[in-house]
């Protein structure tokens, strides 16, 4: 299958399709189109590279990791073809992983489901728990040690989530709305986060 050609930031990154690995969608553009890269950047959940390629291709060096090793494989092949060079890792969230990073990228599995769901083969890319936060809690809980005091998270979050009560639970950070888009049912909403 032929790779599909992308239009961000002035360059075209061509992506090409893995078996079991989330292919950029409109929470991919979205976030990609708000991220301001700055020193030493990670993504968490690369999925198919688009956003780690983007900033490598911006000259900034960056790590990128998922939890799924189809992932890992199919970042590092896209990154190939797009003539640019990405360290990766394959880890649950941050384990494995030193800091601190100015930049850290996030797109999180963030529907709510029922706690079958969990079950579905490939629910790790959509799954996000029963309110739809519980991998971003545990993403946000970890974050403040791989953060610099200087640095942003850039991160989505959905309208079918309790966006309020996460911000009253990770004070420690100032969440500024950065863009949105509403598709079908839901409106998502790329944020970026720093220590406040």
């Amino acid at each position: 299958m032929e790779p599909v050609s992308f239009q961000i930031r002035g360059s075209t990154i061509k992506i090409s399709r893995c078996r079991e690995v989330y292919f950029p969608s409109d929470d991919t553009m979205l976030l990609a189109d708000c991220i301001v890269p700055c020193g030493k950047c990670l993504e968490i959940g690369c999925g198919s590279g688009l956003a780690s390629i983007m900033i490598a291709k911006m000259g900034f060096s960056i790590l990128s990791s998922d939890i799924n090793p189809e992932a890992i494989k199919c970042t590092e092949r896209n990154a190939s073809s797009n003539g640019v060079k990405i360290k990766t890792v394959c880890c649950d969230l941050f384990s494995g992983i030193d800091g601190p990073f100015d930049t850290v990228i996030f797109n999180p599995p963030y529907l709510p489901g029922e706690t079958y769901e969990e079950k579905v083969q490939g629910s790790e890319m959509w799954y996000g728990g029963e309110d739809g936060l519980q991998t971003t809690r545990k993403f946000l809980s970890e974050l403040g040690k791989h953060l610099s005091r200087d640095g942003k998270c850039y991160i989505i979050l959905s309208s079918l989530t309790d966006i309020d009560s996460l911000q009253r639970e990770f004070k420690q950070y100032a969440f500024q709305r950065l863009a949105e888009k509403k598709i079908f049912m839901e409106t998502i909403y790329a944020y970026s986060l720093s220590p406040s």
